[in-house]
């Protein structure tokens, strides 16, 4: 089962963070202090998100996440931090669901009869969506459709 340990990997790792995090209280303090800029730019480059999809996912406008370009060493907001590591969780478990990280980015991104025909990665921008995208994936896990 996905843990704290393969959300932090997915985020980049030590890499990122200096070391391995795989206690979910770390990561509610990282969350706070906010997140390196590199975990964004790890999950851009795993999900294959461009700037506007990055953006609407973690809740900042455009000009926003150009400014933290110019500033890589400014950590993210705790509020984009917390919306970065939602994304992390899920995609986390929608990579072990469906066995394979390409099955999973693709299943994020195609509408699922499951959700009303709605797109996993657009509900994602809010918690009540995004337990709607995790109760899913954990019925397909257990091949609970109904």
């Amino acid at each position: 089962m996905f843990d704290e340990r393969s959300i932090s990997v997915l985020l980049g790792g030590v890499r990122v963070f200096g070391r391995e995090i795989d206690n979910p209280l770390e990561f509610a303090d990282r969350i706070h202090a906010g997140f390196p800029r590199a975990a964004l730019d790890a999950i851009k480059h795993l999900i294959q998100l461009n700037d506007s999809e990055a953006s609407e996912l973690i809740g900042v406008n455009a000009r926003t996440l150009a400014r933290w370009r110019g500033d890589p060493e400014k950590p993210l907001s705790p509020l984009a931090s917390d919306r970065l590591y939602r994304l992390a969780r899920v995609f986390a478990l929608a990579e072990e669901v469906l066995e394979d990280e390409d099955s999973a980015r693709d299943w994020l991104r195609t509408p699922q009869l499951g959700l009303d025909n709605r797109v996993p990665m657009e509900l994602l921008t809010s918690e009540a969506g995004t337990r709607e995208v995790e109760n899913l994936l954990k019925r397909i896990e257990h091949a609970v459709y109904s």
